[in-house]
């Protein structure tokens, strides 16, 4: 028996429904957004690279790159708020340098391991007395409280020498060689043992004095009163030049060099020196982060001032010091040379 089909309803089909493509979630802030953070990420992006390459550039970069460990931490806020605002390809390009760059700093709050030094003991004061302006009983007051036996003065003037011998600096330390000059262009050595005047540095913008130093032991030290002319005050490549002009560690006495460099460990030229066979007492300290230099509004706190040592000496002590009347503090350094 044939079974009758199921009759046809005529009644019409009801449609179906048809997905609608999912909309695409706007990211937060639109194209401004995308083109701020972008503007910010390129200019962290240029200080990151030439710090990572080792460029120095010219004088607006050599300003950036002694800012580094203030962009260094800002980088690693700026991929925050970019992961944050879904600019993931910002953010991770960013967080990638920003970690290279913790890489190169973060080591200068770790001490160094010291080198095996049982030699005399020397300590040493560096102090940019600022135009002649820092105050006088101060700094006497750091060189009897600390003991000092060496003394570079960078931007010394020929009117604060008789100042500073008036408040006890000639009685502490009386042997000297001293260039004082006007505004920033004089510097000096003074000592509690005799030196003899050298010549390590022949010519520079600004007094570069030095001298070998009669310890009371066999060894005798030499000893430079740093000052390296800024580039962000005229030519990048004269900041350069004298960088590279300074003389080298020598294994037959060892060198001092100790003043204003105006120059941080972030500047490939400064880490050249370096390089030659000093180690700076501050990053072998663990206090390579502490800043020398002040001078609102002109820029934020930065580490300019130094006392590199040959590498074979041992670095027991380092300390940034409050000088009153100074845009500078005075950085002090206890060494060890070597047996």
């Amino acid at each position: 028996m044939l079974r009758r089909p199921p009759p046809i309803s005529l009644e019409a089909a009801a449609p179906v429904p048809v997905e609608e493509e999912p909309k695409r979630r706007r990211r937060p802030g639109g194209r401004p957004v995308t083109a701020l953070l972008l503007l910010v990420a390129l200019a962290f992006l240029a200080v990151a690279v030439l710090r990572v390459a080792g460029i120095d550039g010219n004088a607006a970069t050599v300003s950036a790159l002694a800012l580094t460990p203030y962009v260094t931490p800002g980088g690693l806020v700026l991929f925050l708020i970019a992961f944050g605002l879904r600019r993931r390809i910002i953010a991770v390009s960013v967080l990638l340098l920003a970690v290279s760059m913790v890489i190169l700093v973060l080591p200068r709050v770790f001490p160094d391991e010291a080198p095996p030094a049982r030699g005399e003991h020397v300590r040493v004061l560096a102090a940019n007395v600022y135009n002649g302006q820092a105050d006088a009983a101060s700094l006497v007051r750091l060189v009897r409280d600390n003991n000092i036996d060496l003394l570079t003065l960078p931007e010394l003037t020929e009117d604060e020498v008789p100042v500073l011998d008036a408040a006890g600096l000639a009685e502490l330390l009386p042997y000297r060689v001293l260039v004082p000059g006007t505004g920033a262009g004089g510097s000096g050595i003074l000592s509690r043992f005799p030196v003899r005047q050298t010549v390590l540095v022949d010519r520079s913008e600004l007094a570069q004095p030095s001298a070998v130093v009669d310890l009371p032991g066999r060894n005798d030290i030499e000893v430079l009163a740093a000052h390296v002319q800024a580039a962000v005050y005229g030519d990048a490549d004269v900041w350069r030049r004298e960088l590279g002009q300074l003389p080298p560690a020598t294994p037959a006495r060892v060198r001092v060099l100790a003043g204003d460099f105006n120059s941080t460990l972030d500047h490939a030229a400064f880490r050249a020196v370096l390089d030659t066979g000093y180690v700076d007492a501050a990053e072998q300290t663990g206090k390579g982060l502490i800043a020398t230099w002040s001078s609102w509004p002109y820029g934020p706190p930065v580490t300019i001032d130094h006392v590199l040592v040959d590498h074979r000496c041992a670095v027991p002590d380092f300390a940034v010091l409050h000088l009153p009347g100074s845009d500078h503090n005075a950085v002090f350094a206890e060494l060890v040379l070597p047996s």
